[in-house]
């Protein structure tokens, strides 16, 4: 799916008529112009939410313009405040856009609109490939994407449009914006990019956005491909897949070369959620997995996983992450490290939405591993969670009750009635 325009002078948006879509606002220029084009067009439904990191001094004043701007145009806006943790290993920006994206995630929208540009595009592409990242890695953004254990899809419709066409758009229609002081400091890879090899590039080479993020494009078509490759060099098995820890095969043909045993078992272990080996690991799993006798005992562990070679096929052995026993008492706190691997919880405040707040005075709360009931095991199959994913799913109690789950909801007896303020829970993994 694609914009029909390279220039934001009459941006259209190739979205089903009708459909409702929210827009990720942040008051910068990029999302004004895209905001104010939407609301323009008047072909959908449109509505805006704008998360409030708090790492600004400035913060709340974002907030009090987003909300100007769109009480102006009669948009409903939410903003949705977020703990960061200014300490996260990942680092300060992955850790802001890891608490957007679920903020996203959880919207009711079927789409949410984000402004990234031909200048985000590029620079991504740009950075990852100075991380060594493969194919899926500099493929980049794409214009529309799923988010996992979500119905809402991702929509970028400005990704072919410079950022200084946005700018001056933004300047014709008059439109005001404000300004993240953060964005001028190079601490930061991308700021450092965009402040000081940017410019140089651009001496020498003008058309490098263009040049990147074409070439994002066919790294996105290489890795479709692979990805199809792989689906006929290591097919899953017919059964689907059980509770029991265990997962359904990757054949492992004898005759494939080794790159192509390798590609095999990247797509295996990105089907099912763990993480992606360094490239000489890889090569020596696929080693263990392919060239071994058939009586051989192959384990080899991996993340949360051991992967054990049977005769011709590999088995993906899982367990719960942190043990099967593990508690995180829970006091009415607005954010909960659960510890270990198991990422943190963030309780939003919601409009009729989340868990009703006077229910959280009484009894004891905690978080911890849930229990595979039967009702339970079906219900995460239904919604197509793999075992990893079901497995590492932190659930909410009430005096041993079982009240929330990420991906399937709320008890509805502990939900916030009419337009109460609610406390929603939202899951970021580590």
């Amino acid at each position: 799916m694609a914009s029909s325009r390279s220039s934001p002078s009459d941006l259209t948006f190739r979205l089903p008529p009708g459909e409702r879509v929210c827009v990720g606002f942040s008051g910068g220029v990029d999302s004004v112009v895209l905001l104010d084009a939407m609301v323009g067009e008047g072909a959908r439904p449109v509505t805006a939410v704008h998360v409030h990191h708090g790492l600004s001094p400035n913060a709340d004043r974002w907030a009090d313009f987003c909300r100007d701007f769109c009480a102006a145009r009669a948009v409903p806006l939410s903003v949705e405040r977020v703990t960061v943790d200014r300490a996260a290993p990942e680092g300060l920006e992955a850790a802001a856009r890891t608490q957007r994206y679920a903020i996203y995630a959880a919207r009711p929208e079927p789409y949410v609109a984000l402004a990234h540009h031909l200048d985000d595009q590029a620079e991504t592409v740009f950075l990852q490939l100075m991380r060594g990242a493969g194919l899926k890695g500099v493929a980049a953004m794409p214009e529309l994407r799923p988010l996992p254990s979500s119905h809402v899809r991702l929509y970028r419709p400005l990704l072919s449009i410079a950022r200084a066409e946005i700018v001056a758009r933004a300047k014709s229609r008059g439109l005001a914006w404000i300004e993240d002081e953060s964005n001028d400091s190079t601490r930061h890879d991308r700021n450092f990019l965009r402040h000081e090899v940017a410019p140089l590039l651009d001496a020498r080479f003008p058309g490098w956005r263009e040049s990147l993020a074409r070439f994002s494009r066919h790294a996105a078509s290489a890795e479709a491909i692979l990805e199809e490759l792989a689906q006929d060099d290591g097919p899953d098995a017919e059964g689907s897949l059980t509770w029991d820890g265990e997962h359904a095969p990757l054949y492992l043909h004898g005759s494939l070369t080794e790159a192509r045993r390798a590609n095999a078992l990247r797509a295996y272990l990105h089907r099912h959620g763990l993480p992606m080996p360094s490239e000489a690991r890889l090569e020596e799993m696929a080693r263990q997995l392919y060239d071994a006798r058939d009586d051989a005992a192959v384990r080899i562990d991996h993340a949360d996983a051991v992967i054990v070679r049977r005769r011709n096929r590999a088995y993906l052995e899982t367990r719960p992450f942190g043990g099967d026993l593990w508690r995180v008492d829970w006091h009415g706190e607005r954010e909960v490290n659960l510890g270990g691997s198991r990422g943190c919880v963030c309780f939003a405040e919601r409009e009729g939405e989340g868990i009703d707040p006077a229910r959280t005075s009484a009894g004891a709360w905690h978080f911890g591993p849930g229990a595979p009931r039967r009702t339970l095991k079906k219900v995460l199959q239904e919604r197509g969670f793999t075992i990893p994913q079901r497995q590492m799913r932190p659930c909410l109690f009430h005096d041993g009750r079982l009240v929330w789950m990420p991906g399937i909801g709320i008890e509805a007896e502990y939900r916030v009635s009419g337009a109460a303020q609610g406390l929603f829970p939202l899951w970021t993994m580590a």
